[in-house]
């Protein structure tokens, strides 16, 4: 039996209203999916605004800690794991002579750990985790110069306690280190003094006595006895004693300026005069040269003192100049970047023989010279008095090449 093949229903065609809403709802889709983009790109818009802002921030936050790091005058550096430097601010280089170019990515013992003791090192700190807190060590900077260093180490770590290297902050203790050894003089020559008066005081009581009986002797004695030039030795011998004793004592006394205005160009010109008839009566080849950039130029100091100071400086450059020469005098209002600024200036120098470097160290030394007969408390006196005015004082000098004496008063 054939089965029967069911006849097909013809297609219903779609209503109208279907399609209406069909077509509603789809735009209803579109427009939700639309709005959903908006709202994903907005958000996407702020999250990009968010981003740039966080990264300005970082950036600026960056930029002041580098700031604070250059601004500081500590050096800091920063080794990693492998004992190179990753980091050096503006005063490390400054201290070390080093470029921040010349140290980055290289081993910190080649650049700040030669020839010391390792345990001294920002490398120990690295080993042991241990900090260095407020040691010192002596450092070679690149032009082969020691320095000595105050440092502190300490680890560097992140926020969960691991370790990423090591920090070191240094500062250079030169000057004080000069202070150090300047009170360390100074306290020296301070006890010196004490004694040098002590001293001065026996010896010249037996002084007055040698004087006294010579001169008696001189007086017995016919001028024409072989004899006499002994006791002549004698008196000027003592004479040359008593003048040191003097000296010695003068200088180790407590000196009280009384500092009044002066018109400096006739203040020096009657203390040169004076000089200069002394100059002419020796027979000295020497010329006194005087630069005073404002005839009305004052300064208050203390005659009498600061007449010992310039006529000091000249017999001081008169003595270099065995065979003549010139004396310059400079008076002026300047700068001078070696002294501090805004001060009254005065120069004295010479054309004599100048100072090797040994000398010129020791200058101001009590008791030092290399005259035969001198004191060793010329110059000595001389800073005395003019830092009891509040001045300073430079010596310059060059061996063959003549000397200069840089006095600096403070303005009226």
């Amino acid at each position: 039996m054939k089965r029967e093949t069911p006849a097909k229903t013809p297609e219903q065609p779609l209503s109208p209203v279907f399609v209406s809403e069909m077509a509603e709802k789809l735009h209803q889709a579109y427009q939700e999916l639309e709005l959903k983009f908006d709202t994903l790109n907005q958000k996407l818009e702020e999250t990009n605004r968010q981003l740039k802002h966080s990264l300005a921030e970082k950036e600026k936050l960056s930029s002041f800690f580098h700031n604070i790091l250059e601004s500081l005058t500590s050096g800091v550096l920063v080794v990693d794991l492998a004992g190179q430097i990753t980091l050096f601010n503006k005063a490390a280089q400054e201290i070390t002579g080093y470029q921040v170019r010349e140290v980055l990515g290289k081993p910190y013992l080649e650049i700040i750990g030669k020839n010391i003791d390792k345990e001294l090192t920002a490398l120990q700190t690295l080993r042991t985790k241990i900090p260095h807190i407020n040691e010192e060590k002596e450092v070679v900077n690149k032009n082969g110069t020691k320095v000595p260093l105050g440092f502190s180490t300490t680890p560097l770590l992140d926020s969960e306690g691991t370790l990423l290297g090591v920090v070191e902050v240094f500062f250079d203790l030169s000057k004080i280190k000069r202070l150090e050894d300047e009170i360390s003089r100074v306290k020296t020559l301070a006890a010196l003094g004490e004694m040098a008066a002590t001293v001065a005081h026996e010896v010249r009581n037996p002084l007055g006595g040698i004087t006294g009986f010579a001169d008696l002797l001189n007086k017995e004695i016919a001028a024409d006895d072989s004899r006499k030039r002994y006791v002549e030795k004698i008196i000027e011998g003592v004479e040359n004693l008593n003048r040191i004793v003097k000296s010695l004592l003068n200088y180790t006394k407590m000196l009280k300026v009384v500092p009044q205005e002066v018109n400096l160009e006739k203040f020096l010109d009657e203390v040169v005069n004076f000089y200069e008839m002394d100059l002419q009566s020796q027979k000295k080849n020497i010329a006194i040269l005087k630069e005073y950039a404002n005839p009305e130029l004052k300064a208050k100091i203390d005659p009498e003192h600061f007449r010992q100071v310039v006529l000091n400086l000249l017999q001081n450059a008169t003595q270099s100049m065995s065979s003549g020469g010139k004396i310059r005098i400079v008076a002026d209002y300047t700068k001078d970047n070696r002294l501090k600024p805004d001060k009254l200036l005065l120069k004295i120098s010479d054309s004599g023989c100048g100072m090797s470097k040994e000398v010129l160290e020791k200058v101001f030394t009590p008791f030092f010279t290399t005259k035969e007969g001198g004191t060793g408390l010329g110059l000595a006196t001389i800073k005395k008095i003019v830092e009891a005015h509040q001045g300073e004082i430079k010596v310059n000098s060059e061996l063959g090449k003549g000397t200069e004496v840089i006095i600096g008063l403070p303005l009226l």
